[in-house]
């Protein structure tokens, strides 16, 4: 989809320099407050995708979650922008049309709104992605370097691909038979049967393999629904 320049068209704006706070530079309990907010699934505050000088970032609305205070939680919004958290952004056109990012530029004022929209600047702790990068590269090292390897090892690397590769090829067995079995039980049963009904259910793996069997729910039709409503209305009717 081509994109239409308008009046307020900005996305081609040259880059801009916007001098802020070394955020790592902050309280600790700064750093764990914007660590906290950056995690959406305990926060619950909505992260968005934009475009700031032609960098992929996040950016959120003002309204963040629900503190104690409502001037408890500008305090924090205010500490988070003058520590170098977050920056104050005016929020463009998409990029290429509807869903995509929408281009971010600094708003003149730096000042904590409800109904405005915030970068965060901070990119949070690099320690995990530091540790990654060295585990990605030691791997290669030790890919690249295999055939020097003592035999011992080389031969300890093969069993256990051969065992992975095993319960891998176990894993699609259960998953193909269990398959089988319930399409055979819709068949010739009232009710589909399971084997494993957990095996693909959002759990540990343990719990992946209880209870050893299962059957679907039974259906309710609806006179039943009917049914056991009706009792209900009837009491509803008589106590008002």
């Amino acid at each position: 989809m081509s994109h239409t320049h308008g009046p307020n068209c900005n996305h081609d704006a040259p880059s801009q320099t916007v001098a802020v706070s070394d955020a790592n530079k902050a309280p600790p309990l700064l750093r764990s407050t914007a660590e906290y907010l950056m995690d959406v699934k305990k926060s619950g505050l909505k992260a968005r995708q934009g475009v700031f000088n032609g960098k992929r970032v996040e950016y959120f609305k003002g309204r963040g979650p629900p503190l104690t205070e409502r001037e408890q939680a500008h305090a924090v919004m205010n500490d988070l922008g003058r520590h170098g958290f977050i920056l104050h952004v005016d929020r463009g056109d998409s990029i290429s049309g509807k869903g995509s990012p929408k281009v971010l530029q600094p708003n003149a004022v730096q000042e904590i709104k409800e109904d405005s929209y915030y970068m965060w600047i901070w990119e949070g702790s690099q320690l995990k992605l530091y540790v990654g990068a060295a585990c990605l590269v030691a791997t290669i090292l030790a890919a690249v370097l295999f055939p020097l390897w003592p035999d011992s090892l080389r031969m300890g690397v093969w069993y256990l691909s051969v065992g992975v590769l095993g319960l891998l090829g176990v894993f699609f067995g259960i998953a193909a038979v269990r398959l089988v079995l319930y399409v055979i039980s819709i068949i010739i049963l009232p009710r589909g049967f399971w084997l494993f009904p957990n095996l693909f259910a959002d759990c540990g793996v343990i719990e992946s393999f209880a209870p050893f069997y299962g059957w679907d729910e039974p259906k309710q039709t609806k006179q039943n629904s009917i049914e056991t409503e009706t009792p209900q209305t009837i009491s509803d009717t008589k106590t008002d």
